[in-house]
Parts: structure tokens; sequence; C-alpha cells
């Protein structure tokens, strides 16, 4: 049997031994060094490739990242469930679409609307957009209510709600179907109330602290606020 030495110090090795117990050094199961130079060249190869891929799927993903911001490929981020994006907060289209089908069913039950005919699915096409800028209109106005750091507190909507049903003589199980009817949940008419409070106090603050028309105020408002409408 050949004697295996360690190539490093010369010290006897066991085959099968990777490192030397005297020196420390790596070494080959044949008593050979370890290489420390450069790479093989089927080594190198295979790094480069490795880069290669790297480097065209960074160039793919960045093309495909230009092209959707500049609109020639859909951006699957937009649309979708996001129907409009106003200084930062989403509008879901489901939001549009809970509104629009109260509309629906309303003008439904009068008969004023044929949402089957071509007369009607453009009323409806049209209500949706009219629906959309009312969402967005208010938006704007309650994020704007939030920047100015207007509040309204849980009692002043209890209160709210609590005079708009001794007002319609609505009882608590009349109120429950009155929602119901109009797909909301009491989570939602609260929300409600309490955007109609910071709208409210956000347009005073305007004509107060600046001296403004309540049509100045909402315009100058509206000049400031971004918006990205996403449905079509």
């Amino acid at each position: 049997m050949e004697k295996l030495e360690c190539p490093h110090c010369g010290s006897p090795l066991g085959r099968g031994v990777a490192v030397c117990g005297e020196c420390g050094k790596e070494v080959s199961d044949e008593g050979k060094p370890m290489p420390e130079g450069p790479l093989p060249q089927e080594e190198k190869r295979g790094s480069k490739n490795i880069y290669a891929i790297l480097a065209v799927f960074l160039v793919v993903v960045g093309g495909t990242a230009l092209l959707m911001y500049s609109g020639l490929l859909p951006n699957p981020v937009k649309g979708g469930s996001t129907a409009a994006i106003v200084n930062g907060e989403k509008i879901s289209t489901a939001e549009v679409d809970r509104k629009l089908e109260v509309y629906k069913k309303m003008y439904g039950q009068s008969g004023k609307l044929d949402s089957s005919s071509p007369e009607g699915k453009a009323t409806l096409a049209d209500m949706r957009r009219q629906i959309l800028q009312t969402l967005i209109q208010d938006k704007v106005l309650v994020t704007e209510a939030v920047k100015e750091k207007i509040t309204v507190s849980p009692q002043e909507i209890a209160e709210r709600i609590a005079a708009i049903k001794k007002g319609m003589k609505f009882s608590d199980k009349d109120f429950e179907d009155f929602l119901k009817n109009h797909a909301m949940s009491i989570a939602n008419f609260e929300k409600r109330i309490e955007n109609e409070f910071l709208i409210a106090r956000l347009i005073a603050k305007g004509a107060q602290e600046k001296g403004l028309t309540k049509d100045a105020w909402v315009n100058e408002l509206n000049a400031r606020a971004k918006v990205e409408i996403l449905a079509k």
C-alpha cells in the first residue's frame, strides 16, 4: 500500500483524510494539496453562466417594470380590487359595486331602469363613474381632515345615529333592516357618519381660518390632492 504523506509538512496521512492533523491544511485523498489558485476552467464557466443568467433576469425584470410603468404592459398591482388611489389611500372596486347595486335596486323597483338594455347599460356606466367621483371627492376631504388633525369622538357618532333613528322613527330592528336594504353594516354606517363630521369640520376650518368660501376651499384641496383612477 502506498504511504500517504501531507504535501505541506510531510506528516503521515490516513486514506480519505481531508485535513492534516499536524499542520491543519487541506489535502486531497491522494495526499495532494487542495488547489488554492484560480478556479479550473469549467468552474469559471459555471460561475460566468450563473452571473449571465442573473444579469438577464435583472434586465428582464427591470424591463418589465419599465414597460408596466409606461403603460405598455398591464400592471398586476393596478386595477382589479382597487378603483382609485387618493392621497395614498385606496378606494376598492367592491365599495363602488356595493353602492351601484343599491342604486340599481332603487331604480329597478321604480321601473326607471332596465339594466339589460343598451340605454340601461349606458346609464349604469355613467352612474358608476359618478359614484366613483363622489367617493374620490369624499376621500380627498377626509384625508385632508386627518392631515389637519380633525377628530370625531365615538360619542358624537352614537348621538348622531340615535338622532337619525329618532327622526325616522326607527326601532333598532327597523334600523337594522334599513342598513341591510342599503347593503351596509353598522360599522359602515358609523364610518359614514364619522366622515360627514370630518368633512363638515374641514369646510368650517377653511372658512374660519383661511377666509375661503366652501367652493374655493374644496377647489384648493382638490388641486393639491394626489388622485390616480385605475377603474375605467
